[in-house]
């Protein structure tokens, strides 16, 4: 959501809430970006055009629409997977990560030049086998 290339004052640049709601003819006067109570994510069904976050929200192309990381992954015909959110236990890096703290808490004495010498060690320690199986885990 982006203007055209050759827009007279913004070219190239992304669309604000505003611009948007005024092409979809949605904006009113006194509107306001982000509500209060949507702030502190009090959740209202009835309200629905309480502020430009909400209204744009609840829209079905806002919703179903991908982010550019997305977009552009897909359009080099690769598969773009998002693991669920806030369940870092489910991403098979965070598996990766903690295997290779493990090998530095348990092979260095928490000096500098310890900790410079077992990091790379603890990240080759770590085989393409067991990553392997991380990933079939999560």
């Amino acid at each position: 959501m982006v203007f055209p290339f050759n827009h007279p004052v913004f070219p190239n640049q992304p669309k604000g809430m505003k611009q948007i709601l005024i092409e979809k003819g949605l904006w009113y006067d006194r509107l306001v970006g982000h509500y209060q109570l949507c702030k502190l994510k009090i959740n209202d069904i009835t309200r629905t055009d309480c502020c430009m976050h909400k209204i744009l929200s609840l829209k079905d192309d806002f919703k179903s629409q991908k982010s550019q990381l997305q977009e552009e992954i897909e359009k080099r015909e690769h598969i773009c997977i998002f693991y669920p959110k806030y369940h870092c236990e489910l991403n098979y890096i965070e598996m990766y990560w903690e295997a290779v703290k493990r090998y530095t808490r348990e092979n260095c004495n928490y000096t500098w030049s310890s900790l410079q010498k077992t990091v790379p060690e603890a990240l080759d320690s770590i085989s393409l086998i067991i990553i392997r199986k991380f990933a079939r885990k999560s």
